[in-house]
């Protein structure tokens, strides 16, 4: 009998020692880290860590101090980060381009329409107060047996306005240059060798009609140098004369009526 009971004992499984367990350690007891562990007395509010600074913050139960922490986490949760994409964006301002009005209008000189030379002017503005036109002249016909301007010139002119391009007054500097075949009465003149050339300088005024008409007057003088053959207005007319002469007088007449784009 005393054999069968060592027998059980020594086919029986060992039991492990039991140690005791310890309160003030739970981690021996479980084997898991306590998700929160503070010794704070119970009269001290405890707070997660700042995400900030990574330090909890803790303050003491009371009027004052509960409401001091309350007004910095306030604080901190207001405040904007610094160096984000987003803070950058907000500090700076989108730029926004205003297109300038450059003056650009077409213009016909009605005091050369009447006398049968067809013109035409452009004009662009290139600053505030500067503009440049180029005023084109072309005639290939007669007005009557006695009659006749054909011609074909140009007269390049810069433009300073006192208010600003395409309003008021202005003041110019012109150049001139002209090929002309004109019969008036009994005699025949004839542009030979070179064309008229020339300068002058100019005053005017822009007078506006509406949003895009508008009229404009200018005059100006200057001087002109030609060469020219005269001869008798008669068909196969004879030669007269060859001449040169130097003019100094009015260069430009202008009452033209203008379109602005």
């Amino acid at each position: 009998m005393l054999l069968c009971s060592m027998t059980a004992i020594a086919g029986s499984p060992s039991e492990e020692p039991q140690h005791p367990q310890n309160p003030q350690n739970p981690q021996k007891q479980t084997g898991k880290r306590p998700r929160i562990q503070t010794s704070a007395s119970k009269k001290e509010i405890v707070f997660k860590p700042n995400a900030e600074t990574g330090k909890a913050e803790t303050g003491k139960a009371g009027k004052g101090k509960t409401e001091t922490v309350k007004t910095k986490a306030v604080k901190v949760a207001g405040k904007k980060p610094k160096g984000t994409a987003t803070g950058k964006l907000a500090k700076k301002k989108p730029h926004q381009k205003t297109a300038s009005e450059r003056y650009m209008a077409l213009k016909t000189n009605i005091a050369y329409d009447a006398i049968a030379v067809p013109n035409l002017t452009f004009e662009m503005q290139f600053s505030k107060h500067i503009s440049v036109e180029l005023p084109v002249m072309f005639s290939g016909w007669d007005i009557s047996d006695k009659h006749a301007v054909r011609t074909f010139a140009v007269q390049p002119e810069g433009r300073w306005w006192l208010e600003k391009a395409g309003t008021g007054h202005f003041f110019g500097i012109h150049a001139h240059m002209a090929l002309f075949n004109m019969k008036w009465d009994e005699n025949r003149y004839q542009s030979t060798g070179r064309p008229l050339l020339g300068a002058g300088v100019s005053y005017g005024y822009k007078l506006p009609f509406s949003k895009h008409w508008g009229a404009e007057f200018t005059l100006g003088a200057g001087y002109a140098n030609m060469k020219y053959n005269t001869y008798y207005n008669i068909d196969n007319g004879a030669l007269i004369e060859t001449k040169s002469r130097n003019y100094w007088g009015i260069t430009r007449l202008g009452i033209s009526l203008s379109y602005h784009f």
